[in-house]
């Protein structure tokens, strides 16, 4: 039996050594008086296990995951394929029996734990939504398994690799549990979300966000990302081309808000689930998962014949521009020799640009 836990790191302080020092400990010896040994999930680092195993992340699309954002500790297991039907059921079986006894022993640890994690995720500022594995730091695991060796395949002239059960071997391997801190955002005291977005405001509302409303149109003064680069899966995941390495840039700007748009507080038990759903750079945000892919397109172009006499006034009335302009073509050379390019150069510096164009429509405001 394999086992899928939630990583300490992910966890409040409260629930991550809750986990990793006694209901992890407890999981694993019930298991193993059982009958039915387990190990941490196999997710190797290389071909085989004997490279290295590391300890899994838990992305909000797993359910595993999702649990996380409320403060819930949770568990995926897997029988392993070698195993007959009837040891992967029994197995399965003993590890709910566990955690059922876990409940019963001890629910009151539980219970604490998840109470005191509650008050610290609605105090929480920082929050972390991008990880990356530290190789630097690495234990080791006993694991139980059999020698593995690569034959010939008949079918592709290849090797293919293949497991000796007559082999089976007992060693320690390298185990890979730390992740550093890649992506850290500061929340503000309040998301502003415009009332258009429903798709977006029916999810929060099922999760159990709370609103404010817009009272009357108003102009506010609130930070703004605009989305700088990203990329896209080239094919679809469950209906859907996700977009990855998000990056953003931040400004301050005037937005005209209207009467019911939705105000955010972050001062919540669903803080943690606000954050990776509405920061666009978090890995199944909701920028992500498409919800936000009209502010991609661009609506709004210029003709070249109308608009070069007024970027020529531009480049007369602004000596900072025109040295800007200048090194771009030095430097550029593809932008250079194209005057499409250079145009629109001034264009997307000119007041008729859209503003609107690539600006994320969740904005973030400060009391203060």
């Amino acid at each position: 039996m394999t086992l899928l836990s939630q990583h300490p790191q992910e966890l409040s302080p409260m629930l991550g050594s809750l986990l990793s020092e006694d209901l992890e400990p407890f999981l694993y010896n019930s298991m193993e008086g059982s009958g039915y040994e387990m190990i941490s999930y196999i997710s190797p680092m290389g071909q085989t296990p004997e490279s290295g195993l590391q300890l899994y992340l838990n992305s909000p699309r797993y359910t595993t995951g999702y649990g996380r954002l409320f403060n819930t500790i949770t568990f995926t297991t897997e029988a392993h394929m070698f195993k007959p039907f009837k040891e992967r059921v029994l197995a399965t079986y003993e590890f709910i029996k566990a955690a059922i006894d876990y409940s019963n022993d001890r629910g009151a640890l539980l219970t604490k734990a998840k109470s005191q994690s509650d008050e610290f995720v609605k105090a929480q500022k920082e929050f972390t939504i991008r990880h990356e594995l530290d190789s630097t730091r690495v234990e080791e695991i006993e694991f139980k398994g059999y020698e593995a060796e690569y034959i010939d395949s008949k079918i592709t002239g290849g090797k293919r690799l293949r497991y000796d059960r007559d082999k089976p071997f007992t060693k320690n391997i390298p185990y890979y549990r730390h992740y550093l801190r890649k992506l850290s955002i500061t929340t503000p005291d309040f998301y502003i979300i415009p009332q258009a977005w429903h798709e977006v405001i029916l999810r929060l509302s099922i999760n159990g966000v709370r609103f404010e409303r817009v009272e009357h149109d108003t102009l506010m003064k609130v930070e703004a990302y605009y989305i700088t680069d990203y990329d896209t899966h080239p094919t679809p995941y469950n209906g859907n081309y996700l977009h990855y390495n998000v990056e953003v840039r931040t400004v301050e700007q005037s937005i005209q808000f209207f009467k019911g748009d939705y105000i955010i507080p972050t001062n919540q038990v669903t803080n943690s689930y606000i954050v990776e759903m509405l920061e666009p750079q978090a890995d199944d945000s909701f920028f992500a998962w498409n919800f936000f892919d009209s502010i991609l397109q661009r609506k709004e172009y210029f003709s070249p014949y109308v608009f070069e006499d007024f970027a020529q006034q531009m480049l007369d009335n602004d000596e900072e521009l025109r040295v800007e302009f200048e090194n771009k073509r030095k430097s550029d050379k593809e932008f250079a020799n194209n005057s499409y390019r250079q145009l629109s150069f001034f264009y997307e510096r000119s007041p008729y640009f859209e503003k609107s164009y690539l600006r994320y429509p969740v904005y973030r405001l400060n009391s203060k």
